[in-house]
């Protein structure tokens, strides 16, 4: 197997092993996730505007906690969440948010990198 071959193999399946974390979190974690942030009035907010449980909605109320949890500092001084409602979360909770979207944004960088080498 050549490694042009391997890596549009790679390129080709890493956006659904991205998409399954993905829905694992949307289906598995979020009520545990979201039951972390019972206080917190922008999540409830945003719960109560997609809380019709359709794919989008869970998508919606996911992408609200994964910027929690991507620019802390950020969302700190904005006043939207505080420093003892991010840390009550477990790590291993924490991780099963923000792996998919770590996961997603490295695949996405690794394709623009490629497009660009491929110009060349």
């Amino acid at each position: 197997m050549s490694l042009k071959l391997f890596i549009l193999i790679l390129v080709l399946i890493t956006p659904f092993v991205g998409l399954v974390l993905t829905w694992f979190v949307e289906y598995k974690k979020l009520d545990e996730l979201e039951s972390y942030f019972s206080e917190n009035e922008c999540v409830q907010r945003n719960k109560r505007f997609w809380g019709r449980n359709q794919p989008i909605d869970k998508t919606m109320r996911l992408s609200v906690i994964i910027g929690f949890f991507t620019l802390p500092k950020v969302h700190v001084r904005r006043g939207d969440v505080t420093e003892q409602e991010l840390d009550s979360v477990p790590r291993g909770l924490r991780c099963w948010v923000t792996w998919p979207f770590y996961f997603g944004a490295i695949w996405l960088l690794a394709c623009c990198i490629g497009f660009v080498w491929q110009k060349w």
